[in-house]
């Protein structure tokens, strides 16, 4: 394999279709000194060995073992050590047969045998007495128990695949069957997915495994990377109809992979040398649907997802394709959401209500006698706003309204070639998918609360080719090129910006705008944005076997690739949400916001190179002993990017490059200034070593014990250089606490002229460069960052029952070291301001306004530092039963009792006290002590009925999912800034006797549980200038409670084509899974639950299938 000097992309756009090999070819040559260019093992395969006995138990030794694929003819030969054992390493997926010939004894043949991805079966041969030409035949598959690896997994098959019911039929949402999962994604902490540029694809999911991280997932399919590296989460999955399978392996990973988290492992569908297909549609109609618990009317959904696929030969046992195709339409007018708006009263200014409250004017500190505040006092850009906002229509200030109306399309095609020849075989795979949802805009006009932020179009291209090369039974070299491609960006919904409303800021076309007020109601629109990344991978994987050792030999290559044009916070965020006059409302009228926020947009050409040499070696020490010995590296060299946007945090430093910026700023890229590397401003992480140890022990031909331990590392997600490009001068960004005027931030802190439009963005400034003080950071690494590290270990005892049935108890536990927000793309705040005691010229040392003087550094403002503060924990008990699919019955059950801690703080970093970061240590956001899950297939005997009645009865088939798990653990924030830290996420203060009482009744009614979920009484904002006396996340949320119900029934038309109708019901029992109440002591609403999972939704559909 050659190399030129740039690779060009197919179809990837022009302005970052380049990528320079120069600076990694030293490292492709050490991997080709290693053995081979990078890893592949068994991405995408299966290995199957065992041994050979004669009837009295004796090994028998040069007995000649074939193994062929059924479906492709792919055939295998190998003779038995002399311990009487066989391996056939890298076998693709399928069905196969196992002939075993040895002179003196009769001919054995196993038929039936099903090869999983990343299996290592097992298959125990007893030869019988005879001549080769006698033949005994087995029909029968592969043993169930795992024997020979220590790895904990879990296959999703192609039935559970096509026949469970699958909301939105997301193949990826099954990855939750696999023991220790939940799924994190919009119901968790609040984790930001492709969002954070401006589009997400649907089926981007947080799945939370075993405790570690929902950034650690790695996904591969076909055996190429199908990894968003931008945020380290997951592409879309092809259709259901176009996947195989895939494995979900969370514990005792082989060196073959890295990433300190799961692997889920995908193949898709082959062609075989029988044609099959299908045609499909499902749909979806509101209609049918349960009203969700806080919608005022019906659902208004119209789905519809229909299309195909068909695979067969193009040369029988030689050459197979593959294709498919699935469109998307969802139609949904707009739904119900609830915000609390002023009263008619309250815009006459009076706010009587509010009392015992006392509003004051918040810029002279005198009250509001009575709380009537003079309408003269109100902001212009509040009358404005209001002019859009409709009177409440509940009780108090609650208004239901309508959201935006929803219009989506989505589109996948996938093909797929398989060729066969000789010692070679060859595979290749291309997924395309494109989906676009328009904003509503219309809904906005009338209602600005309705404010549409979730206009996005995105393209994902996948591409994987693999080719195995068998030089002889015992040694074998598995090659895989992959490269993905995501474009796309986001649009807004605006209607006016804010220089309509009469704000004196500078904000782009077409307008975007981002309002909250604590408690109250928010409103807010995607901005404008372009973004292009993908990578390439290589895997290569040398497979050997040595005497009893099987060998890998190889690494991978990841170039990543990120390209952004984006107009984030170019057009400005207001918060209210400190109660400067007494109330957040009050804020908002009288126009004193207590955060402004106002940057130049994010504009970067970044790219980066991770590889990693490995060495695996599963040795088979004995019959009953298999250890899986491994060794990877995975050094770490900074991503750069093109035009040297990189920024440090040095206090005490003045930069060379810009000589001009605040002393404490320094500059990376090409010309970096000492003390600031060129490369994400950190220093390269070359230690990062990886031992694993595994064993597993067959105590009997029933039982065996697996374990192992290991390290793993997670490399920071691309979004970690936004920061570096949303800071002067590249990107220049503001970003004021206090009391900050609605109509002119600006002005309010002293900054004259306006700094916007930015004096840069897409170009890069000449080192003549002026800054504006204060200059704000938004994220930078420290100097000293190390890439997260994860130690892991497990022990398991697995039994067999019968043919079928496996049970599994296992601890797991797991503890994350150097853990970084780098990896979310948030940071910790570096520059607090500092509270002072007392009083000063006869007021109050620490105020609002003087947050800018208080800070440590005043020619800053915030600073955020991706450091590696952090550490977690994870232990648990982990219970799995299983039954493979037979005699019509397939089962999946298991429950997992954990408990993970860590010191992360709010999601994104964030410290609530910056100068302790062990203030934050408690049970994690993603700790989830108890989950369930149980899943089944059912076939319903068939009744000896014949003819019409026949097809009546027969052919019926009972599918279903249940899901429960304990709620999120959540802390309680007060809501304003009493430390005056200027960080924001205060602690309230608990002034009761025992926590207890803070936990109310979780069985009384729903009315009840949405009206004060806990006991707000026993919390007041946090004594000043102190960080809150409650430790973080003291309270739990609710529970979940889920149950995905599916009805098939398939007749039979001609011998060879079947007409199948499904009936899918999720949440069947249209259980009320509701979300987080409001945590914040200075919200009217704290205690308060708005929102609830989907309610009862109902799916019908039509398939063909040849």
């Amino acid at each position: 394999m050659s190399f030129a000097n740039d690779f060009r992309v197919p179809s990837f756009p022009r302005q970052y279709s380049r990528f320079s090999l120069k600076p990694f070819t030293l490292g492709v040559l050490l991997l080709v000194l290693l053995g081979g260019i990078p890893a592949a093992g068994q991405y995408t395969t299966a290995s199957l060995g065992g041994s050979v006995e004669d009837p009295a138990g004796a090994v028998v030794p040069e007995a000649t073992v074939t193994v062929q694929n059924e479906g492709t003819g792919l055939t295998r030969t190998v003779t038995s050590q002399p311990n009487g054992e066989f391996l056939f390493p890298a076998l693709p997926v399928g069905n196969y047969k196992l002939t075993v010939a040895k002179p003196g004894f009769a001919t054995y043949v196993q038929t039936g045998i099903v090869l999983t991805v990343n299996q290592a079966a097992t298959q125990m041969v007893t030869l019988k007495v005879g001549a080769v030409t006698q033949e005994v035949t087995v029909a029968a598959n592969a043993q169930v128990l795992t024997t020979r690896t220590a790895t904990l997994s879990q296959l999703v098959d192609q039935k559970k695949i096509v026949d469970l019911p699958l909301n939105g039929r997301q193949a990826q949402s099954l990855l939750f069957l696999a023991a220790g999962t939940v799924d994190e994604t919009g119901t968790g902490p609040g984790y930001c997915l492709a969002n954070c540029e401006g589009g997400v694809y649907p089926g981007e999911q947080d799945a939370g495994v075993s405790g570690l991280g929902t950034r650690g997932v790695n996904y591969q399919m076909d055996g190429a990377g199908h990894n968003d590296t931008y945020v380290n989460a997951n592409l879309p999955f092809p259709n259901p109809d176009a996947v195989q399978e895939f494995n979900v392996q969370d514990q005792n990973l082989s060196a073959q992979y890295g990433r300190g988290g799961a692997v889920v492992n995908i193949v898709t569908k082959s062609g075989t040398n029988e044609f099959h297909g299908d045609a499909f549609e499902f749909l979806r109609n509101g209609a049918l649907n349960a009203r969700n618990f806080f919608a005022p009317t019906q659902d208004t959904l119209k789905r519809n997802q229909f299309g195909g696929s068909v695979g067969g030969p193009i040369v029988k046992d030689k050459l197979f394709f593959f294709g498919t195709y699935q469109g998307t339409r969802i139609r949904s007018a707009a739904q119900g959401q609830i915000a609390f708006v002023p009263t008619a009263a309250e815009r006459n200014g009076d706010f009587s209500d509010l009392l015992p409250t006392q509003i004051v004017n918040p810029r002279t500190n005198v009250p509001y006698a009575g709380n009537q505040i003079p309408t003269t006092d109100f902001s212009a850009p509040s009358n404005f706003f209001l002019q859009h906002i409709p009177l409440p229509n509940g009780p108090g200030r609650q208004l239901t309204y309508a959201g935006p109306s929803v219009v989506q399309n989505d589109d996948q095609w996938m093909t797929k070639i398989d060729w066969i020849h000789g010692r070679n075989q060859l595979s290749g795979s291309y997924f395309w998918t494109k989906f676009n949802e328009p904003p509503d805009i219309t809904s906005a006009q009338r209602n600005i609360l309705a404010a549409d932020g979730n206009g996005n179009r995105v393209k994902v291209q996948n591409l994987s080719l693999n080719h195995t090369y068998s030089f002889s039974p015992t040694l074998l070299i598995n090659s895989w090129f992959g490269w993905d491609s995501q474009t796309g960006g986001s649009l807004s919904g605006a209607p006016f910006g804010f220089p309509d409303a009469g704000v004196k800021i500078a904000a782009p076309t077409p307008p975007e705008m981002s309002v909250g007020v604590g408690g109250f109601f928010s409103f807010g629109t995607n901005h404008m944005g372009d973004f292009g990344r993908g990578d390439w991978t290589i895997h290569e994987d040398v497979t050997m076997q040595r005497g009893s050792h099987e060998l890998h030999i190889g690494g991978d290559i990841v170039r990543l690739k990120n390209h952004l044009v984006n107009e984030f916070t170019m057009s400005g965020e207001f918060g209210f949400n400190n109660q400067l006059s007494g109330s957040n409302l009050t804020d908002f009228m009288l126009g004193s916001a207590n955060h402004f926020l106002q940057g130049g947009g994010e504009f970067k050409d970044m790219h980066g190179l991770l590889y990693a040499p490995y060495v695996q070696d599963n040795w088979r020490v004995s019959q009953k002993l298999t250890l899986n010995l491994g060794f990877r590296w995975d050094p770490y060299w900074p991503y750069t990017e093109e035009k040297g946007r990189v920024v440090c945090y040095h206090p005490g430093a003045q930069s060379s490059r810009f000589p001009n910026a605040p002393v404490g700023m320094l500059f990376g890229g090409p010309n970096n200034d000492p003390g600031c590397p060129a490369g994400f401003g950190s220093n390269n992480n070359l230690a990062n070593f990886s031992p694993r140890v595994g064993f597993a022990y067959k105590l009997d031909s029933k039982t065996v014990v697996r374990g192992g331990a290991g390290f793993y590392y997670t490399p920071p997600s691309t979004v970690a250089s936004n920061g570096f490009v949303d800071t002067a001068p590249f990107g220049p960004r503001f970003d004021f606490e206090g009391n900050v005027n609605f109509v002119d931030p600006f002005g309010s802190q002293g900054i004259s002229p306006n700094p916007f439009p930015a004096q840069y963005g897409p170009s890069l400034p000449g080192s003549s460069a002026t800054f504006t003080l204060p200059v704000s950071i938004y994220g930078t690494f420290a100097l000293d960052w190390k890439m997260a590290q994860v130690a892991t270990w497990n022990m398991t005892v697995e039994r067999q029952f019968g043919n079928n049935w496996v049970a599994r108890a296992a601890y797991v536990g797991n503890k994350g070291t150097h853990l970084s927000t780098a990896v979310d793309g948030g940071a910790n705040e570096a520059n607090p301001a500092i509270y002072i005691p007392g009083t000063c010229n006869g007021g109050p040392c620490s105020t609002p306004d003087n947050t800018q003087q208080r800070r440590i550094n005043p020619n800053f403002g915030s600073v955020g530092l991706y450091g590696s503060l952090y550490n977690s924990n994870y232990n648990a008990l982990q219970l799995n039963l299983e039954k493979r699919f037979s005699h019509g019955l397939s089962l999946l059950a298991n429950y997992s009792w954990s408990k993970m801690i860590d010191n992360f703080g709010v999601f994104g970093g964030f410290n609530t006290n910056p100068f302790n970061p062990n203030f934050d240590r408690s049970v994690s956001n993603d700790d989830v002590p108890h989950v369930i899950h149980l899943s089944a297939i059912w076939q319903v005997p068939k009744p000896q009925f014949k003819g019409f009645a026949g097809s009546l009865v027969n052919g019926w088939e009972v599918t279903g999912i249940t899901t429960w798990h304990s709620g999120f653990a959540f802390p309680i924030y007060s809501g304003t800034d009493n430390s005056f830290s200027a960080v924001g996420v205060d602690r309230a203060d608990f002034i009761g006797t025992s926590l207890s009482q803070a936990n109310l009744d979780a069985n009384r009614s729903h009315g009840q549980l949405i009206q004060e979920y806990f006991n707000p009484a026993v919390f007041v904002p946090n004594a000043i200038g102190t960080f809150g006396n409650t430790g973080r996340n003291i309270l739990r949320g609710p529970g979940m409670f889920d149950t995905d119900f599916g009805l098939i029934k398939d007749t039979r038309i001609t011998e060879h084509t079947n007409l199948q109708f499904r009936a899918e019901f999720f949440n069947l029992f249209n259980n009320v899974n509701f979300g987080q109440p409001d945590n914040s002591v200075a919200d009217s609403t704290i205690g308060q639950i708005t929102s609830a999972r989907d309610p009862r939704i109902l799916q019908f559909a039509l398939k063909i299938l040849f």
